[in-house]
């Protein structure tokens, strides 16, 4: 009898397969309630992540603009009042001001490390590129420069408009080895930027060229291929230093007050649009 009782206490204390599958559903549901949190959690911590990077890239932008009292590249090509494209090197023209140096081999605004870093130049929230190694050699990830830097506001149909920050050259051929377009260049300087704590300088997006439109014009404002990155959201750092974040359409959206915090003069240039 007694040895009965404690088989009966024994199996009393333990669970039954019901039991067991409610357990696992309650904690199933909790887990997918917690999941969307903590991934959104992670996404704001790359995207303050994203703004530690541009507020170091505003800081050794401004440092360049002290040191040669002028913006840097890239160059915005014209021939003939034609504009022929951007003539880019990334933002290699930062690298003295970060640690690095600058290299001028590197023509490609679109250009790699290979060495398997993520640097100030990468933003988190862009996952790495494997590169397999050749001949059996171990692989390695890639970071790529996910930045880009506001080159001619809004205004690309016309050279002398000069509305961003990037210089403009009238090309008459290319350097030995094509190493950079020849011909008289024209560079924004600190006093021609009206409001510094108002001018887009530098956001998420490698490449803010705008595509053209099949009747040659230029389509939008070259913010149009802003990364959103962030929860369909940007980051941008502005000439004064600070960083912001908002929804992509409020970048680019035609409005004057969305339009004129990419001209250096503050005005919106309606006649770009």
């Amino acid at each position: 009898m007694k040895k009965r009782a404690k088989t009966l206490q024994a199996a009393s204390v333990g669970f039954t397969l019901i039991e067991l599958l409610v357990v696992i559903a309650i904690i199933a549901v909790l887990a997918a309630m917690l999941l969307p949190a903590l991934a959104r959690g992670k996404a704001a911590a790359k995207s303050a992540a994203c703004k530690s990077n541009l507020r170091q890239l505003g800081i050794a932008l401004n440092l360049y603009v002290t040191e040669y009292d002028k913006y840097p590249g890239n160059a915005a090509m014209y021939a003939g009042g034609t504009f022929q494209g951007i003539w880019a090197t990334g933002m290699n023209w930062l690298n003295p001001y970060l640690g690095g140096k600058y290299d001028p081999n590197h023509v490609n605004s679109q250009y790699y490390w290979s060495d398997g870093r993520r640097t100030v130049f990468s933003c988190p929230a862009v996952k790495p590129r494997y590169s397999p190694g050749l001949f059996g050699a171990p692989g390695q990830d890639e970071y790529s420069l996910d930045y880009g830097y506001n080159e001619l506001g809004t205004g690309w149909k016309d050279g002398k408009l000069r509305l961003g920050l990037g210089y403009t050259v009238n090309v008459s051929g290319f350097a030995t080895g094509g190493m950079g377009p020849l011909g008289p260049r024209n560079y924004v300087k600190p006093g021609d930027v009206r409001n510094p704590n108002d001018l887009i300088t530098i956001g998420d997006g490698a490449s803010w060229i705008a595509p053209n439109r099949p009747d040659g014009t230029v389509d939008q404002y070259h913010a149009s291929s802003l990364f959103l990155l962030h929860s369909d959201n940007a980051n941008i750092v502005f000439c004064d230093g600070h960083a912001e974040q908002a929804k992509g359409p409020k970048w680019i959206q035609k409005s004057d007050s969305a339009a004129r915090r990419w001209n250096n003069d503050g005005h919106p240039h309606l006649e770009t649009w």
